[in-house]
Parts: C-alpha cells; sequence; structure tokens
C-alpha cells in the first residue's frame, strides 16, 4: 500500500483551493521539478514563486525526505540540502551542456546551410531545409562529439 503525504494546499488569487495527494515518490519528483524550475526561472523578485517553492519545501519531513531539505535559521528558508544540490547541480549541468552542444551544432549548421544555398536556402520547402540542416549537423556533432572546442578557432576578419 502506497502511503500519501498530507494534502498540499494552494490558494489561488481568487482564494479557491488546490488540494494534491502525492506519494512520497511523486513528492520527491516534484521537488525535483520546483528545484529545477526555480534555477532556470531564477526570478528572487517573484514573490508568488518563492513562496510557492517554500511551500512545497516545507513538506520535505511529512514526505519522509527530510534528508532533501533543511531550513536555514538564520535566513529562515527551507533550503535545499547540501546533498541534493549537488545531485541537483550535476543534473542541470548535464541538462544545460547538452544545450550548448546541441545549439552550437544546431546555429553552426544554420550558418553553413546559409552559406551553401545562399538565397536559395530561403526559397527552399521546410523539408529541404530539414535535410540540409540535419546533414550539416551532424558533421559538427560529430567533430564535438571527437574533440570538444578543440579544433574551434575564430578567423581575423
Amino acid at each position: 500500500m502506497t502511503s500519501y503525504i498530507k494534502k498540499l494546499t494552494f490558494k489561488t488569487n481568487t482564494m479557491k483551493k488546490i488540494n494534491l495527494e502525492l506519494s512520497p515518490d511523486q513528492y520527491k519528483e516534484l521537488l525535483r521539478l520546483v528545484y529545477s524550475g526555480n534555477w532556470i526561472l531564477d526570478e528572487p523578485e517573484n514573490i508568488v514563486l518563492n513562496d510557492l517553492v517554500q511551500m512545497i519545501f516545507s513538506q520535505a519531513k511529512v514526505a519522509s525526505h527530510e534528508k532533501l531539505v533543511s531550513f536555514d535559521d538564520n535566513m529562515q528558508l527551507y533550503m535545499p540540502s547540501d546533498d541534493f544540490d549537488d545531485e541537483m547541480v550535476d543534473i542541470i549541468e548535464d541538462f544545460e551542456d547538452e544545450c550548448f552542444w546541441s545549439h552550437l551544432s544546431y546555429r553552426l549548421a544554420e550558418r553553413d546551410a546559409g552559406r551553401q544555398a545562399g538565397q536559395e536556402f530561403e526559397k527552399m520547402n521546410l523539408e529541404e531545409k530539414l535535410v540540409m540542416l540535419e546533414r550539416i549537423n551532424e558533421k559538427y556533432v560529430s567533430e564535438f562529439d571527437e574533440n570538444g572546442l578543440e579544433n574551434i578557432e575564430i578567423k581575423n576578419s
């Protein structure tokens, strides 16, 4: 039998309440989502967001995940534990790394496609553009997988 934590209650602007019943495993996943979403949004001035983060973090003990969150007496805030922070930073850094390589290869592919096809690139239909971009993108993906940034240089103009 799955044990559930007490209901999380959220108040909306019209003072209606939204209740959620979560298993401890679901709560942990919600905590991971809240942590990563808060990292990406990074809006210290967003009171609604910060209150929501605090509300979710405050339930860690009830959900049997007290090792993931601690209360900072000086700041009067719930904070991720060092272990949870390390785990999430590793996940986020892996994601950021993947985004970097993906964006770099795709943007270089777009640049090269424009150079190769010139004004004809804009006249191509979507399928033709995608085939061309994918072919060029694969070249960069392969290069970066093998050599990282080792062969990247800025040419003097």
